[in-house]
């Protein structure tokens, strides 16, 4: 969503510059900069958002639950696709961590282990939620439900480094 209101934004301040109307040849100079800088942005965004971890976990989650022909097939394919996520979850983890002051470790480190805390509480909450549930449908649900938490933390992990990556790598 914060991707969508700041495309929104870059998208109203470029129609703002193109409204200007009639220039003297020095601003529209400014103007052609201006738009070259919302390109520019827009491409790093674009870049940004094409860098998002996990599209081959993504995609191996979905071919298998494509073959899936059970119920326990159904989970066996999300199980892994959590595994996977968690890995993920774990590169993305270090890979921020990598290069920060004492103090930023420090904090992310804390922030890391309360986050560990809330998501045992939360995880033990959907399985009390979803076993009182009628039907072995239920049981993909809460996987699908952990497998999204997991897979929410990671990409936001690698959003944060990314965040201070303006050469549009991986961070």
């Amino acid at each position: 969503m914060g991707n969508k209101r700041f495309m929104a934004e870059l998208s109203s301040s470029c129609a703002q510059n193109q409204q200007l109307g009639h220039l003297k040849k020095e601003n529209q100079m400014k103007k052609l900069a201006s738009w070259v800088c919302c390109i520019g942005v827009l491409l790093t965004a674009m870049a940004a958002h094409a860098a998002t971890p996990g599209k081959a976990i993504d995609k191996k989650i979905e071919d298998c639950s494509k073959k899936a022909v059970s119920t326990l097939d159904s989970e066996s394919c999300l199980q892994q696709g959590y595994t996977d996520w968690d890995k993920e979850l774990n590169v993305q983890y270090q890979a921020l961590l990598k290069g920060q002051s004492a103090a930023a470790k420090k904090a992310i480190i804390q922030s890391q282990r309360d986050w560990l805390v809330y998501q045992k509480s939360y995880f033990a909450a959907l399985d009390k939620f979803y076993q009182q549930q009628q039907g072995t449908v239920w049981g993909i649900v809460d996987l699908q439900a952990k497998l999204d938490f997991i897979r929410n933390k990671a990409i936001e992990l690698n959003t944060m480094a990314a965040s201070l990556d303006v050469s549009g790598g991986n961070g």
